[in-house]
């Protein structure tokens, strides 16, 4: 389960992302819209990586 709640993750940062671009742009074509979202989904799996790696040092310390 939890690695279905990861891709979902990722997939909101990439749908956030796109739906940037348009509002930023609303004459972006396809390409700018798909990089929007690829760096979205990149984005959140880096943030969901670093949320990790913390929580396992906290753990690690304690």
């Amino acid at each position: 389960m939890s690695g279905l709640l990861d891709e979902l993750g990722k997939i909101a940062g990439a749908v956030i992302a796109e739906q940037s671009v348009d509002t930023l742009d609303p004459d972006a074509g396809f390409l700018e819209k798909a990089a929007g979202a690829f760096a979205g989904y990149e984005a959140a799996k880096i943030a969901e990586d670093k949320l990790e790696n913390s929580d396992e040092q906290q753990k690690a310390e304690d």
